[in-house]
Formats: structure tokens, sequence, C-alpha cells
């Protein structure tokens, strides 16, 4: 090994600019903030190939002398701190004095600036780092940052880069968010030299959400408090929901942040009425006091962590759910739910008195709880009684290795009746079957769905009239990029604009199901899958579609259409679950009916 040495700054800057500068997000980014920081009221944000070519961004903020052009150039150089325990009461987007020079570092970079109530501006350049050339110049109060050809002397990280469409779309994003920081600031993105969006000056935050969001979103205004904590929201109903959180934006002191945890506390103030996985669509604000909260856990600002982090969502999950339940008619928080245990990932059934219940027991005994037959409900005057017929009940109902053993054995079953809506009955040659009607369907589909994809054969049924759906400009940009992906599935969608596609046509075997929501948790599936082959993550993207496609609680099944998925489900190696994990038959013997009624 060599002598230790200090790095030379120039490379220590392209160092610091590979944890602060990922994309021309994360420029745009770090620039507004600092234009926020000094007081602009109009911020706009210009494009040239996605960022990639050109990023300016102009503000009509306080504006710099020469002396501070020169010294925000210089690394650990900041106007918003003096000592270590300023980091625990910051009231600024930016502390650190990284983001100018590690951007300089891997770009052409042009300040123009001048400070209110000066006559005479400045211009510093800076090429891949190295001395800052002030000189004097015309310019408007404020400041103008241009980063002109980004990662050009670090090709191992321009190559990186997404298509034009892509990174456009991060900007976008990234830039929605800071509007959704600052309602009373105008912001306005221009790509290509015309302008992409604009979010004019709102008086409210409401306000500002109502802007941000789709005009068919209809966002419910949601406040609460709980000692020093404040929470504001505006969510969407439940039926809006999408399967992960993209289209969820959280705030904390006013600062866009990402953490799973409070997105979840944010979905659990649902209730029962959504599915694990799937999120709700708007905005929440978060305001602790800043002691109580550490921003400096992340490169680009992006995760806090709190003091205690279990309190707070608890809180944000009470107070959010006070308001939705009287907004959307949600059921109370706090009503038990079983669990199947042994079962996917679920963990183990729990009765309303918080007992384990053996793990079939709660075929006979439970109360079904909305669509979702994994969700079930114990009313606390059965629990004890369950508990304590557990050991019987769990022996008469259950799911025998020899249950799906022998061909035909679905269709040897006599179909006698559907249940709630819910339930399809069924009497074999040992005991009563019934069947969780989606769960069943929802294979079957599933199933036929795998093999045309495998096989390259996905039917598809053309829409009379192609159904327009509002997306995040990621997500369009997500489905342009896995074109070929999104035809192998048997879905066909057109980009209209940045912020929407048109569905063209859907696999025949979904026809019954809604384009836009088959459409959606697609998305939020390849969003997920980004990292990855597609064809390892296929079968996910095919089960939720397999969901959306099949027949749900609540439909009505006929004595013909329930026949047919008898036969079907003969032809499916599936062991007796669905293909997220619940389910699909259960068997209660002769012999423990007989038992029940005492003969």
């Amino acid at each position: 090994m060599g002598r230790i040495r200090t790095l030379p700054t120039d490379l220590a800057n392209q160092i610091a600019a590979g944890e602060v500068v990922e994309r021309p997000a994360s420029v745009v980014k770090e620039l507004v903030e600092n234009a926020l920081d000094a007081g602009a009221t109009r911020v706009k944000v210009e494009l040239e190939r996605g960022g990639a070519a050109l990023i300016r961004v102009t503000d009509d903020g306080a504006g710099m002398d020469e002396e501070d052009a020169v010294l925000a150039l210089q690394r650990h150089a900041t106007s918003k701190i003096r000592a270590k325990d300023d980091l625990f009461a910051l009231t600024t987007f930016g502390f650190r004095g990284e983001a100018l020079p590690s951007i300089a570092s891997v770009s052409k970079l042009r300040l123009s600036t001048r400070a209110r109530g000066t006559r005479e501006g400045v211009e510093v350049l800076l090429e891949g780092g190295g001395t800052a050339r002030p000189r004097p110049t015309g310019a408007a109060e404020g400041t103008s940052v241009e980063v002109r050809d980004l990662f050009y002397n670090v090709p191992a990280r321009r190559k990186f880069l997404k298509s034009t469409g892509t990174e456009a779309a991060h900007v976008s994003e990234a830039l929605l968010l800071s509007a959704l920081a600052r309602p009373d600031v105008s912001f306005f993105l221009v790509r290509d030299g015309r302008t992409a969006r604009e979010w004019l000056r709102a008086a409210s935050r409401q306000e500002r959400a109502t802007q941000a969001f789709d005009a068919s979103e209809r966002l419910e205004a949601c406040r609460g408090h709980a000692g020093p904590m404040e929470v504001e929201a505006h969510l969407a109903p439940p039926e809006r929901a999408r399967a992960g959180a993209a289209g969820l934006h959280l705030l904390v002191n006013g600062r866009p942040v990402r953490d799973r945890a409070l997105a979840r506390a944010v979905a659990q103030a649902y209730g029962s009425v959504l599915e694990p996985g799937r999120y709700p669509v708007g905005v929440v604000y978060v305001e602790v006091p800043a002691a109580d909260v550490d921003v400096n856990v992340h490169p680009q600002k992006a995760e806090v962590r709190f003091a205690d982090a279990r309190a707070l969502f608890d809180a944000v999950t009470r107070e959010l759910h006070a308001a939705l339940a009287r907004a959307f008619s949600l059921p109370a928080l706090g009503t038990s739910r079983a669990w199947m245990g042994g079962r996917g990932p679920r963990g183990p059934v729990t009765s309303a008195l918080g007992d384990v219940l053996a793990p079939a027991s709660f075929s006979a005994l439970a109360v079904e709880d909305g669509q979702d037959p994994w969700r079930l409900v114990l009313p606390p005057e059965a629990a004890a009684a369950s508990v304590a017929e557990s050991t019987t009940v769990a022996a008469a109902v259950s799911s025998d290795p020899i249950l799906f053993e022998g061909a035909g054995f679905y269709a040897s079953l006599e179909f006698l009746a559907q249940v709630r809506g819910t339930f399809l009955v069924c009497s074999g040659s040992d005991g009563l079957y019934i069947l969780d009607q989606h769960a069943a369907a929802e294979r079957v589909t599933f199933n036929r769905l795998r093999k045309a994809f495998a096989a390259r054969s996905i039917a598809t049924q053309r829409l009379l009239i192609p159904d327009v759906i509002e997306l995040l400009p990621t997500e369009v940009a997500t489905l342009e990029e896995r074109a070929d992906d999104v035809a192998r599935l048997g879905i066909e969608v057109r980009a209209v604009g940045s912020g929407a596609v048109a569905v063209h046509a859907v696999p025949a075997l979904l026809a019954r199901a809604r384009p836009e929501r088959i459409l959606r948790d697609l998305v939020a599936e390849l969003g997920l899958a980004d990292r990855r082959p597609f064809g390892d993550a296929a079968d996910l993207v095919l089960a939720t579609m397999a969901c959306h496609g099949s027949i749900r609680a609540g439909d009505v099944v006929s004595r013909a259409e329930a026949g047919a998925l008898l036969r079907a489900l003969d032809d499916i190696d599936f062991a007796g679950h669905c293909p997220h994990g619940r389910p699909v038959v259960t068997r209660i013997g002769y012999d423990e009916l007989e038992r029940r009624v005492g003969r």
C-alpha cells in the first residue's frame, strides 16, 4: 500500500458528487432548494435533453455578492448553520455546503447572481471543478445557475442515465415535491423550449394539493394533532389506492422525505379497506419539533430519523383515521383481524381477545370482512368459545394433503350453493368443500396467463374507445421504457403527453377488469422490478393482473359458471392456493358434522 495522502479537492468533490448527484433530478432538487432558502417566490427550471445537456434554474431570491458567490462553490461553505446545535433547529432545506461544488465538479457550471439592492451582478464560471473565475455582469436580482454537459468528465456515470423522457420525468417529480413543500412559490418547468408543467402560487396546502393531482382525484382534507405533533393530509378515497407508494407524497417539517414506515402508517389509517401493499394517493404533511427529528442521515437529505418513531407513526395513524372514517365511512380502527398462519407471508390467526387459534379454525368461526378473504373478524363474545374448540375444529377443517390428488377431483364435487356472494359450497364423497370463489378464479386466470405469456401468445381484446389514464410522469416514462415487456403481457398503451397514457387493448382473459386498475398496478410492479430482469418479476405482474380480471367477492356465480370453475381447477397444479398465498378450498368432514349435531 502507498502512503496516506489528502485527496485533491477536485477528486474529493467528484467523490462527494457520487452521493449527492445521481441524475439531473438530483441537480434540480439541490438548486431549487437553494433558491427556496434564498427567499425565492418564483422558480423556473429549464431542461435540454432531459437535463443531460442543460439544466438552468432561475429564481428571484436574495442573490449574492461576489464574495458569497465564490464561497458558495467551495466545499462545506454555507450560510445556513454555524454550530452543531443548529442541526437540530433547521429551518432551511440545505445545510451541508456540498451541493454546488459537487455539481460543479461533474459539469460545466455558470452561476449568475445579483444581490437585492445592488446595481451590478457577478458571474462565476467553473468547469469540472477547479478555481472559480468571477467577473462583473448584468443580471436581474436573484440567481441563475446553468449546469451544462452533466457527467461530461465522468463517462462511467453518464452512461447510467436513462432516456430523455425518463430523466425529464424524474425532474418533474422532484419539482412537484418542491411545489408541495412550498405552496406560496410559483414553479415552472420548461422542456426543450416548451412549458411542460407549472404550479402557480397557492393560498394553502389544500389548493396546492389540488393543483398537483389529477382533477379526477377527490382529495379529502384531514387534520389532527397529538402532543407536539401535527399532521395535515389531503388523501383520495380508498378505491383510488395503488400498489406501491408512488402516488403518496410525504413531507416532514416541510421537507419531502422517503419513509416506508411512515407510508405504512398512513395506509393503516384506512383500516381494513386497504389490502396489504396498497397505498393511498395524496400528500401528507407531518410537523414535529426540530429536536425530535434528525435530517442529517442521508446524502440527498431524502430520509430522516425520528426520536420516537413508533409513537409518532401510531399517532399519525390514529389522527388520520379519525378524519378518514368520517369522510369515507371507514370501519373503526381496533377491530380485530385474524390472519391465516402458515399461508404465505401472514402471521398466526388471532382472536379478538388476542389468543392464537389453530391454523384452520377460522374457516368455520370467522366472519368475512370485505372482499379480501384473508381479512377476517371474530367478535369478542365468540372468541373464547373458538379457542376452546380450536383443537376439534382444526381436526375437522383442514387442508388434507390428499385433498388435491387424483385427476378430476374438483369436477367430481357437486355444487350446492353460493354463500354471501363469496363462497361456493360443494359436496364430496367425504365432506363439504367450501371454495373461495375469487381465490379459485384468480388461480385459474393466473395459470392461463402464465402459459400464454411463456408461449408469447396472450390474446388481446381491443377497446372500442381507448381509456385515457392520468399517471405520474415517471410512470409514463416507465411504460415507455418497458414497452416491449408491456406488449408481451397483452396490454397496448400509448403515451398522451408526459402525464397520461391511452390503453388501446387488454388481455382477453381480463376483459372484465377496469383498464385503469390493471395499468396502475402494472406500473407499480414494473417499478419494483426495475432493478432485475423482467422475467423474474413476470409472475408478480401476472398475479396482480389475474387478481383484477377474476370474479370477486360479491359477484353472483351461476351453477354453470361454478361447474366450469371446478373443472378448470383440475388442470392446475397449485396445492390449493391462489398466486398471493390465500387458500382456495376448505373441507369439513361429514363425521365432524355428525358429531356437531349429536348423531
